[in-house]
C-alpha cells in the first residue's frame, strides 16, 4: 500500500523534518559520527540495554525492511481511501508522520486493516480485539492508532513517545431560537423582583400600622372591617406605585413622607429601567442549552449517545465501580448507547446528530473536524459542543514489544512535536474550525409581535381579571349579608339640640372634613350620609313636637 501526494505545504514538512531525523542538529556535527546500522544478523540481538549506549539518532535500517502496519479511518489523524478491488491508501496526519518514519530509517511497509475496525479493548478471557489485538499476536509490527496511553495497553504494546493531548468532548445539534411567552420578565433578575415585592409588603405593613393608630388616636377604637380596609388600603397604595400609577393618599407626617419618597425614588428607577430594557428584550430569541456536562446526558432520558467501540473511555467504563463513568455504563445497559467504529462516527454525526436527539461523545480533535466541514459546506452553526471537557488522553502510536526501532521512532516523534509539525497538519485540515466555538446564545429578529410570543402577558390579565371580579363578588356578598355596612367609619352620634340649633349643618360638615383628613376617598360618601341622617333627625324631632 502506498500513500496519497501530499499537498505542496505538507511536502514541504516532510521534507523539513526528513533532514532534522537523517542531520540532527547541529546539522554539521552529526555528518562526521558513524550510525549504527540494523541487520537482519544483529536485529534481534540488540537489545534495549545496547540501545543506552547508542543514540537512536543514529539507528536505521541497513538493507531495507518491510514492516506490518495497523491502520483504521480516524479523521483528522488519519483517513483510508479504500477500491474496488480491495486496496486502499492513507493521507492525513499519521500518513505523513508513517512516511517519515520510512524514509528516515529506511523501511517499507504493508498496511493492514483491524477486521473489526477497533482500536482494541480486552474481552473476558484476556485477548484483546481490534488493532492492540493485532499487536498482540504479533500480527502487525506498528499500528498507527493514535492510540490513548493507560496501563492495561501499556501491558500488550510498546507506546511511541506523545505525539498530542486530547480530551473527550460532547458534540449536540444546536438548539432553535425560541420565543420566550415569559419574556417580559427577562428585563429584571429573581432578586430584583423578589426585592421590591419585600419592599412594597415591609412599607405597606408600616403605613398600615401608622394609619390604624392615626385613625385610632382621632375617632377611637375601630371594627374590624374599618381596620381590614385601612389596611388593604395601603397595600394597594404601593402597588399601584409599582404600576407607575400616582399615590391615592397623601401623608402628613414628615416621617412618613421621607419613607414614602425614598420608596418612590427607588420604584421609578427600577420601573424606569424595566421599561427601557422590555422593548429590546422582546425581539431577543434565546438559542437553547439542555447539554454541556456528562450528568446531563445521565439525567435527560430523551438522548441517545454513541461512542466508539472499543477505545479507552470504553475500557474504563467497564472497569469503574463509581462515579460518573459507572453511571455512563448503566445508561449503556438500558439501551440508551450505540457503539460505532470510527469510520462511521462522521456519517452519525451528519445525519442522527444534527436531526437532534443524539448526543457524539469522541474527542475535541474529531469535534472540530466535523464543524469544520459542516460550515465550510453550508456555512452555517448546526452544532454545540459542551463545557465540559473529560478524560483526557495521551496519543502514541504503538508496536510490539521489544520492537528495537522503537528508540529511534521515539526520537524522531519527538522532533516532530518539538517543531510542532503534528499540531500544524492537524490544524490545516480544520480551516473553519474555529467558527462555531462562540455561536451566540441568542439573536435577535426584526418581525411583528404576535401571539406565540406575547401569550405570557394575556394570561396575567386574565388572572388579573379573575381576581378582581371574585374580590366584587366576595364584597357583594358581604354587603348583602349586613358585614361592614357604611363606609367604613363609625356612625357619628347626632345630638338633638345640636340640629336644633343653627350651628348643626355647619358641625356636621366639621366631622366630615375632620374624616376627610384621613381617608379622602370616603370623604363624599360620609358627608351625603351624614347629611341625610341629620335631616332624618330634625324631621322626626319636629314630627314629635307637633303631635305633642
Amino acid at each position: 500500500m502506498s500513500i496519497l501526494p501530499l499537498p505542496p505545504f505538507g511536502t514541504a514538512c516532510v521534507m523539513v523534518a526528513a533532514v532534522l531525523f537523517t542531520f540532527p542538529p547541529p546539522l554539521l556535527a552529526g555528518l562526521g559520527k558513524s550510525a549504527v546500522w540494523l541487520t537482519r544478523k544483529n536485529l534481534h540481538s540488540l537489545g534495549l540495554n545496547n540501545f543506552t549506549r547508542i543514540h537512536p539518532k543514529n539507528l536505521r535500517y541497513n538493507e531495507t525492511t518491510t514492516l506490518r502496519v495497523a491502520v483504521e479511518q480516524w479523521i483528522p489523524h488519519v483517513e483510508v481511501t479504500a477500491y474496488l478491488d480491495g486496496s486502499f491508501r492513507i493521507r492525513g496526519p499519521l500518513a505523513n508522520l508513517l512516511d517519515l518514519l520510512a524514509s528516515t530509517l529506511n523501511f517499507n511497509y504493508t498496511l493492514v486493516r483491524p477486521p473489526d475496525g477497533a482500536w482494541g479493548a480486552p474481552n473476558s478471557d484476556g485477548d484483546w480485539n481490534g488493532m492492540l489485538g493485532m499487536i498482540q499476536r504479533n500480527e502487525v509490527d506498528l499500528a498507527l492508532g493514535p492510540f490513548g496511553l493507560t496501563e492495561s495497553r501499556a501491558k500488550v504494546a510498546q507506546f511511541s513517545q506523545p505525539i498530542m493531548i486530547d480530551y473527550y468532548r460532547i458534540l449536540v445539534k444546536r438548539g432553535s431560537p425560541e420565543i420566550n411567552p415569559w419574556g417580559f420578565l427577562n428585563p429584571l433578575g429573581p432578586t430584583v423582583w423578589l426585592g421590591t415585592m419585600l419592599g412594597m409588603l415591609v412599607l405597606s405593613l408600616l403605613l398600615s400600622v401608622g394609619v390604624v393608630s392615626l385613625v385610632k388616636l382621632r375617632d377611637g377604637p375601630q371594627d374590624k372591617w374599618t381596620t381590614a380596609r385601612l389596611v388593604l388600603n395601603q397595600f394597594w397604595d404601593q402597588f399601584a406605585t409599582v404600576c407607575q400609577q400616582n399615590l391615592i393618599y397623601i401623608y402628613d407626617a414628615v416621617a412618613t413622607r421621607m419613607m414614602v419618597g425614598m420608596w418612590l425614588l427607588g420604584v421609578m428607577v427600577i420601573m424606569k429601567s424595566f421599561s427601557s430594557a422590555l422593548t429590546s428584550l422582546l425581539a431577543v430569541r434565546n438559542i437553547p442549552v439542555r447539554i454541556d456536562y456528562l450528568r446531563d446526558l445521565v439525567d435527560d432520558r430523551s438522548f441517545q449517545l454513541v461512542f466508539e467501540t472499543s477505545t479507552a473511555l470504553t475500557a474504563t467504563m467497564e472497569q469503574a465501580t463509581s462515579g460518573i463513568y459507572q453511571e455512563l455504563r448503566g445508561v449503556a445497559a438500558r439501551g440508551r448507547v450505540n457503539f460505532l467504529k470510527a469510520s462511521d462516527l462522521f456519517d452519525v454525526a451528519f445525519s442522527s446528530v444534527r436531526e437532534g436527539g443524539v448526543a457524539l461523545l469522541v474527542e475535541d480533535a474529531t469535534i472540530r473536524k466535523i464543524i469544520s466541514d459542516d460550515f465550510s459546506l453550508k456555512g452555517t452553526c448546526d452544532y454545540y459542543i459542551g463545557k465540559e471537557s473529560y478524560y483526557p488522553l495521551i496519543f502514541c502510536i504503538v508496536g510490539v514489544p521489544g520492537l528495537p526501532i522503537m528508540p529511534a521512532i521515539n526520537y524522531r516523534i519527538q522532533s516532530l512535536v518539538e517543531h510542532d509539525l503534528y499540531s500544524e497538519w492537524v490544524a490545516n485540515l480544520l480551516p473553519n474550525a474555529t467558527s462555531c466555538l462562540r455561536a451566540p446564545s441568542s439573536i435577535t429578529v426584526n418581525e411583528p409581535y404576535t401571539m406565540e410570543g406575547l401569550w405570557g402577558i394575556f394570561v396575567v390579565l386574565g388572572v388579573g381579571l379573575s381576581i378582581s371580579a371574585l374580590v366584587f363578588v366576595v364584597e357583594v356578598v358581604i354587603h348583602r349579608k349586613g358585614f361592614g355596612k357604611g363606609p367604613g367609619l363609625p356612625a357619628p352620634k347626632i345630638d338633638r339640640e345640636q340640629i336644633r340649633s343653627t350651628q348643626a349643618p355647619s358641625r356636621a360638615v366639621a366631622t366630615a372634613e375632620s374624616v376627610a383628613s384621613v381617608h379622602p376617598d370616603e370623604t363624599q360618601e360620609f358627608t351625603e350620609v351624614t347629611w341625610s341622617r341629620v335631616a332624618d333627625d330634625r324631621q322626626q324631632i319636629l314630627s314629635d313636637e307637633t303631635a305633642t
